[in-house]
């Protein structure tokens, strides 16, 4: 009988490690990189990098009913760095930026209280790279 309850807590404490660990992962980071400073709190996310290879995701939280909007900026060095957001389940294409390159522009106007992912996206190997988010009210 102990065996049989030993079992039982066993593939509870399983099965629960797996389904609180699987809570909010609906995008994934997968990267290399050198020399890279990360920040993300709940109203702002930058990452700047000497050299970047992967995906790289942040979020951003809406924490109340008011519209928002995304305010961003970056440069980069050297390769080509696709940036997504999601805000209702719909990745969306935010800036494509190539060896040299610089933008800063704002997003659309989103209402909620929900999460905002950002998604940072190489398409090879990419250096000197500086990209800045900021979760910003809209002014009536």
């Amino acid at each position: 009988m102990k065996k049989f309850a030993s079992v039982i807590i066993a593939v509870v404490t399983l099965v629960l490690c797996f389904t609180l660990s699987a809570c909010d992962n609906k995008y994934v980071s997968r990267y290399n990189a050198m020399l890279m400073v990360r920040t993300n709190t709940s109203d702002k996310a930058s990452v700047s990098f000497d050299s970047f290879s992967g995906t790289l995701v942040m979020k951003l939280k809406n924490k109340s009913a008011n519209e928002v909007f995304v305010d961003y900026e970056g440069t980069l060095g050297e390769g080509n760095i696709k940036v997504y957001y999601d805000f209702n389940d719909e990745k969306l294409n935010l800036i494509d930026i190539e060896t040299a390159g610089s933008v800063d522009g704002k997003t659309e106007t989103f209402t909620g209280n929900k999460t905002i992912y950002i998604i940072i996206e190489s398409d090879g190997k990419c250096s000197d790279g500086s990209f800045s988010f900021v979760l910003k009210k809209s002014e009536e």
